[in-house]
């Protein structure tokens, strides 16, 4: 007698040997491995290795040339290396003309550009012009200690408003000292073609010294009437014709400027 579960485990008459082949496919795609997906790939290990490098070139780099991170630090040598001896014989003012360049990349560089070209509008050009060259600096030294206002003549011919935006003084902003002065003139009486000569930190307390206290910027006319020489101090007495003279060189717009400020 046969049992119940016998004819279970008898194949069916109509099954043609399908449960057979879905194991064996089953059985064939649990042995493969799963597909990779986008995002998880492994990570070489020579990025790994070039990364770290780069890293660290970068750190070394920084820890030499980076100037300690101050402000005030344009050395292009690396910290602690000497500059050279022959190129301090070359240039005894190097040091001084340095000093001069950082203060006026800090301060003037914004009005008057890194090539002392000036702004339309808002600075007149450095580079070239008679007033920087002048032979005494007395005249160039109170437009830093006071501002600048008016129209102003660059080389007698180039006119230059200056006013709807005066310039206001930079002394304090430069490092309130005559040193501090005296080597950002001589840096720009020195640069982008200019031939004035360097200025001493004498030249420049003296004309501070004759210029005295003043609340107002300078107006061209009003330079223009000092005597150079000796500091240019303010206090020179001409004679009637050297007065006459200096008058007559002076352009119609700053006379006319002149005497309506001697009117007041």
């Amino acid at each position: 007698m046969s049992h119940p579960a016998d004819s279970n485990r008898r194949p069916h008459a109509l099954d043609q040997g399908e449960q057979n082949d879905v194991m064996d496919i089953h059985a064939t795609a649990s042995r493969e491995r799963p597909e990779t997906r986008e995002g998880i790939e492994p990570l070489s290990l020579w990025i790994v290795a070039g990364t770290a490098a780069l890293l660290f070139w970068g750190g070394s780099y920084l820890t030499a040339y980076s100037g300690r991170f101050e402000a005030d630090e344009f050395s292009e040598l690396q910290h602690g290396r000497p500059v050279p001896v022959e190129a301090v014989a070359a240039d005894p003012l190097a040091a001084v003309k340095r000093e001069g360049m950082m203060a006026y990349n800090a301060v003037c560089v914004l009005c008057h550009n890194e090539d002392g070209a000036g702004k339309p509008g808002l600075a007149p050009a450095l580079a070239g012009s008679d007033w920087v060259n002048e032979g005494d600096p007395a005249r160039l030294v109170r437009i830093v200690l006071h501002g600048l206002q008016g129209p102003i003549k660059i080389n007698a011919t180039t006119e230059f408003s200056l006013a709807g935006a005066a310039m206001p003084p930079q002394y304090d902003a430069i490092g309130g000292t005559d040193a501090k002065l005296a080597a950002v003139l001589t840096y720009v009486r020195s640069s982008w073609g200019n031939t004035g000569k360097p200025v001493t930190v004498d030249e420049v307390k003296a004309a501070r010294t004759a210029a005295g206290v003043r609340g107002d910027p300078w107006t061209p006319a009003e330079l223009m009437a000092i005597p150079v020489g000796g500091g240019g101090s303010a206090s020179t007495v001409l004679s009637p014709e050297q007065l006459k003279e200096k008058l007559k060189a002076l352009p119609a717009e700053q006379l006319q400027s002149l005497l309506k400020d001697l009117s007041k």
